[in-house]
C-alpha cells in the first residue's frame, strides 16, 4: 500500500488535472515540478509580452499607426501593414506576401523570435512526454496491486451509495426466493418520487397461476412508469440493493426483457415494425419461466387485424410454452376478450374518474379492464385547441354511429322476424318523411302546428 500511496502522490504532484488529452502536446505537467519544463514554459508564456512590446517599438519608430504583428499556422509570425501606409515601410522589412488591402513583412528579429518559440514548444513537449512516460511506467509496474485496490474501493463505493440512497429514501430489504411467485407491495418509482411528493404507490403479484397481467389504461406517460418500475425493482434486488417499496418478495430471475418505445434502424434498412419484431423474437427465443418481461404494445402501425393476430400469438406462445412473468400493456381491448380463454392471464387497469367536463387519472392499478383509451381527453390535457377537440368529437360520433348501424343490421338480419321489423321501421320512416315534406309552413296556424306534432308523434310510436 505504501507503493500505491507514492504513486498517488506522484500523480498529484506531476500531472495537471485539466491536462491536454493529446499527450504529444505540452501543458500536461504541473508548474514547479520540473525546472526544464518551467524554463520552456516561461519562454512561451512571455512571448506575448515580447510581441506586444516589439509591435509598439516598430509602430513608434516608423510612425506606422496601423502596423500589426499577426500569426497563422501557414505563415507563422509576420508584420501586416495596410496599403495606405506602405510608403512608410523601412528597408529592413523583408517582403513576404501581398494582399488586396495590405502587405505582409518579416524582420530578422521576428525570425529569431519565431525560431526560439518553436524550439521552446518542441523541447517542452519532449520533456513533458518523457516525464509522463516515467509516471505511466511506474503505474504499469504496479498494475496488479492497483487493480486489486481499485476493485475493492469500487465495491465499497457501490455499496456505500446504495446504502445512502436506501437510508435517505426509506427503501426496504427485499426477500429473494427460489420459487416462482413475485410479490411487491406499495412500490414507488425511484426517480419520479424525488420530484413528486404525491406519488401513488401500487402492488404487483405474479404467481404460477396468474403470471401474465394484461393492463389497459388511458394513453398517458404513467403506463411506462408502472412497467419500468416493476422491472427496476427486480433489477435492484439482483444487485443487492434495497428497493422503494413496503415489502418485496422477488424470485431469482435469469433475464429481464423490455419491449417499450418505437425506433427504426435506417442505416440497416430496418423499419420500426421490423425492429420491434426483432425485439419480440429475441424475447420469445431467449426467455424462460424464470424471466421477467414488460411489453408496452407490440405494434400499432399496421392494420388492427394484423396486430391482433401477432399480439394474440405472442401472448399465447408465452402463456402455453414459456410461462415468463409478464406485464403486457395494450390499448387494443379486443385482446382482453380473447385472453379470457388463457388461465394464466389476469386483467388490470388504471382507475379513472370522469364526468362530462373533467377527467382525472388516479394512477391506481385495480383489477378488471377498461374499454376506452381516452384519446381525446389526453389530447385536451396536452392543450390541443378547443376547435380541434370539437372537430375530433364530431368525427368520433360519426364513426361510432356508422359502426353501430352496421353492427346492428348485421345482428338482426339473421332471422326473418328481424327482417320484417327492418321493413316495418323503414315504412314508418318513409311515412314520416313524406308527411314532413307536405307541410306548408306559411299556411300553418298555431293550432294546426300542435295537431301536426301530435300526428307525427303517433306515426313515430308505430315504429
Amino acid at each position: 500500500m505504501k507503493n500505491i500511496k507514492n504513486i498517488i502522490k506522484l500523480i498529484d504532484d506531476a500531472i495537471k488535472e485539466d491536462a491536454e488529452l493529446n499527450i504529444m502536446w505540452w501543458w500536461i505537467i504541473k508548474d514547479w515540478y520540473n525546472k526544464d519544463v518551467d524554463f520552456f514554459s516561461d519562454i512561451i508564456s512571455n512571448s506575448n509580452n515580447w510581441l506586444a512590446e516589439y509591435q509598439l517599438n516598430l509602430s513608434t519608430k516608423y510612425w506606422i499607426n496601423s502596423l500589426k504583428i499577426k500569426h497563422t499556422n501557414a505563415s507563422g509570425y509576420f508584420i501586416e501593414i495596410p496599403k495606405s501606409q506602405i510608403n512608410k515601410v523601412p528597408d529592413e522589412f523583408i517582403h513576404k506576401q501581398s494582399l488586396v488591402n495590405a502587405s505582409r513583412f518579416i524582420t530578422e528579429e521576428l525570425i529569431e523570435f519565431q525560431e526560439k518559440i518553436l524550439w521552446a514548444e518542441w523541447k517542452k513537449s519532449e520533456k513533458e512526454y518523457e516525464i509522463f512516460s516515467e509516471v505511466r511506467d511506474l503505474i504499469l509496474n504496479s498494475f496488479d496491486e492497483i487493480k486489486i485496490i481499485w476493485e475493492k474501493i469500487g465495491y465499497i463505493d457501490f455499496l456505500t451509495w446504495l446504502s445512502q440512497v436506501a437510508y435517505d429514501f426509506n427503501y426496504i430489504k427485499p426477500k429473494i426466493n427460489d420459487n416462482y411467485n413475485l410479490d411487491i407491495v406499495w412500490w414507488r418509482h425511484a426517480v419520479i418520487e424525488q420530484n413528486n411528493n404525491d406519488f401513488i404507490s401500487n402492488n404487483l403479484n405474479l404467481t404460477n397461476k396468474k403470471f401474465i397481467h394484461i393492463i389497459t389504461w388511458p394513453n398517458m406517460w404513467w403506463k411506462s412508469t408502472f412497467l419500468r418500475q416493476n422491472a427496476l425493482i427486480v433489477l435492484l434486488t439482483h444487485i443487492w440493493s434495497f428497493v422503494p417499496a413496503k415489502s418485496a418478495n422477488i424470485p431469482l430471475t435469469d433475464k429481464i426483457f423490455s419491449r417499450i418505445g418505437a425506433s427504426d434502424n435506417l442505416f440497416l434498412g430496418e423499419s420500426t415494425f421490423m425492429v420491434e419484431m426483432q425485439e419480440v423474437a429475441n424475447i420469445l427465443n431467449n426467455s424462460t419461466d424464470k424471466s421477467f418481461i414488460i411489453i408496452d404494445e407490440v405494434w400499432r402501425g399496421t392494420s388492427t387485424y394484423d396486430w391482433m393476430s401477432l399480439a394474440w400469438a405472442i401472448l399465447k406462445e408465452n402463456h402455453d410454452n414459456i410461462k415468463s412473468k409478464t406485464l403486457f400493456a395494450t390499448h387494443y381491448h379486443e385482446l382482453i376478450d380473447e385472453s379470457k380463454t388463457l388461465k394464466g392471464v389476469d386483467n388490470f387497469s388504471v382507475a379513472v374518474w370522469e364526468n362530462e367536463e373533467n377527467l382525472v387519472f388516479l394512477r391506481k392499478i385495480i383489477p378488471g379492464w377498461i374499454k376506452k383509451s381516452f384519446w381525446l381527453e389526453v389530447a385536451k390535457i396536452a392543450w390541443l385547441s378547443n376547435s380541434t377537440i370539437t372537430e375530433a368529437r364530431l368525427m368520433l360520433k360519426k364513426l361510432e354511429l356508422s359502426h353501430n348501424k352496421i353492427s346492428w343490421i348485421q345482428m338482426i338480419i339473421s332471422d326473418d322476424d328481424s327482417l320484417k321489423n327492418i321493413k316495418k321501421v323503414s315504412k314508418c320512416n318513409s311515412e314520416l318523411t313524406q308527411k314532413i315534406k307536405n307541410i306548408n309552413v306559411n299556411n300553418l296556424t298555431p293550432l294546426d302546428a300542435l295537431n301536426l306534432i301530435n300526428e307525427l308523434k303517433n306515426i313515430n310510436e308505430k315504429k
